[in-house]
């Protein structure tokens, strides 16, 4: 079985969704920078992300597609299982968006505490969230159709769902610029308003993609049946175990609202190394639940030893100097992308030391998410969630306790702690019930990844300090072409060191990609 070739094509459109992704946060810090309507827009846009992560993406996804594929020899048996899922989750979804919306102060007073010194800020978020809240409704019934269309090895997609939202921003960023509305609360309106209507866009299509297939979804009364039963005690547990890292990053928002600008660094910071996260932990994830799904309810244990092996080998290979790289130019990324306008040079160093915090959790963040799906593959949804609440409590814990001293920084610190917090559960979990074997092949490559990757930060290192030409200068231009200067030679040094040290063979790789 083969994950490489599809993983190299959905992490293609994650490339192609989170450099458009930039494009529109460069625009969100030139146009508002770090301030109070940054920070009202970004706690905003948290309450349907945060939701869409740990329900959508986490418990939706993790316990709908084990489901789905093990019903999916009998088309006609699948048909009814997806369409009982959509209505129950249609009617749901409803009354939840419904809720929130009338409520949504409170919700404000809860998710930012320290926003309650300033009504106007308050109301401003309230205004906000009631735009952006019903993505929720059209994102959750999104990801049960990409569930459908991943699990019959159509991934492109379920990928390039993402892009639509950018772009979509992207727009409106720019009429703001061209109005000359910056840094306004009728701004941060319109864009958030661009955000909820991506979200109709991408289940238009969606629902087109699966009636193509034969799977068209019909909106009835929902009936609690044996399917929607077995469905809803999986998601449970799996809303708190699939959502870790979206928990820690709540409860970060939270205490964060004490301090100014504060929840923008996290942000930005937060944004940067979602990018590595995304290519290889989210994307992975994508491609790998559905196979390894298949392969278990085949009950082939070669395959799945060999797929869960390759995707831990897959992840590290690319999550360790990933991890380097953002530590090693976490000031001259940040700088290049974000430093202008309202985004000041104080802006950039305070960011930088977040980013480099999450950075040293990266390799974590990333083999959480693939032995969470060795867990929910197998329908085990209750373990990941005890070590979830574990790490989640350590995280409320270390945050506040740190936050006394270091400020914002000690919530980056908590939240990477938690991580490998996480990971570490996980790990052992899965060796004590045999979902997981002990590879020492697999120890000693990420030995020789972990050398690869301090070579080459050296070389960057040597170039930065000897190098007249890749110097950065006050020219943005300059400035970004020098930083793919160093994104490219680290890649080919590092890709180089691969070689030499036999992590991969080149020719091997290309042939597996083609």
């Amino acid at each position: 079985m083969n994950i490489i070739k599809p993983l190299f094509r959905v992490s293609g459109m994650t490339l192609i969704s989170r450099l458009l992704g930039f494009i529109r946060d460069i625009l969100i810090a030139a146009t508002f920078g770090a301030g109070t309507i940054a920070d009202s827009f970004f706690i905003a846009l948290k309450f349907p992300n945060i939701f869409r992560r740990i329900m959508a993406e986490g418990a939706l996804s993790m316990s709908f597609i084990p489901m789905f594929s093990k019903k999916l020899p009998n088309k006609n048996e699948a048909k009814v299982f997806f369409r009982e899922i959509f209505n129950f989750l249609f009617w749901s979804l409803l009354i939840v968006v419904s809720i929130f919306e009338i409520l949504m102060p409170f919700f404000v007073y809860i998710i930012a505490p320290g926003f309650s010194q300033d009504p106007k800020k308050i109301d401003l978020v309230a205004d906000l969230a009631r735009i952006s809240f019903p993505y929720l409704f059209f994102i959750s019934l999104i990801t049960l159709l990409c569930g459908v269309l991943n699990s019959l090895g159509k991934y492109l997609l379920a990928a390039s769902m993402p892009i639509f939202v950018n772009i979509s921003m992207i727009i409106a960023l720019l009429y703001v610029q061209t109005m000359e509305m910056h840094n306004t609360a009728n701004a941060s309106l319109l864009l958030m308003l661009s955000f909820l209507i991506s979200g109709l866009f991408q289940l238009i299509l969606c629902i087109y993609g699966c009636k193509k297939y034969g799977f068209f979804p019909k909106i009835n009364f929902p009936r609690v049946s044996d399917n929607v039963r077995k469905f809803m005690i999986l998601s449970f547990p799996a809303i708190g175990a699939g959502g870790i890292i979206q928990i820690n990053i709540l409860i970060g928002s939270i205490i964060a609202s004490y301090e100014d600008k504060a929840v923008s660094y996290l942000y930005y910071a937060d944004r940067i190394y979602q990018l590595p996260l995304a290519m290889i932990g989210i994307s992975i994830g994508i491609v790998l639940l559905p196979e390894l799904s298949r392969e278990i309810s085949a009950k082939n244990q070669k395959n799945i030893n060999l797929i869960q092996e390759k995707s831990l080998e897959i992840s590290l290979l690319l999550a360790i100097p990933a991890a380097f790289g953002l530590i090693f130019l976490s000031q001259e990324i940040i700088m290049v992308l974000f430093e202008r306008a309202f985004f000041t040079f104080t802006d950039t160093l305070a960011t930088s030391r977040a980013l480099i915090i999450f950075a040293l959790g990266l390799p974590a963040f990333v083999c959480v998410k693939i032995f969470q799906i060795m867990f929910f593959s197998r329908e085990d949804t209750r373990s990941p969630m005890i070590f979830a609440a574990i790490s989640v409590f350590a995280n409320i814990i270390i945050s506040i306790v740190l936050f006394q001293y270091l400020g914002y920084l000690g919530i980056a610190i908590s939240t990477t702690i938690s991580s490998w917090i996480n990971l570490y559960l996980l790990y052992r979990e899965s060796l004590n019930k045999r979902y997981f074997i002990y590879s020492a092949k697999l120890l000693y490559r990420v030995i020789k990844i972990v050398l690869a990757s301090i070579i080459m930060v050296l070389i960057l290192y040597m170039l930065q300090t000897n190098s007249v030409i890749l110097k950065f200068s006050d020219r943005s231009i300059v400035n970004f072409l020098i930083l793919l200067c160093y994104v490219f030679i680290g890649i080919v040094f590092y890709g180089l060191m691969c070689h030499i040290l036999k992590i991969i063979e080149l020719k091997s790789f290309f042939k597996y990609i083609r």
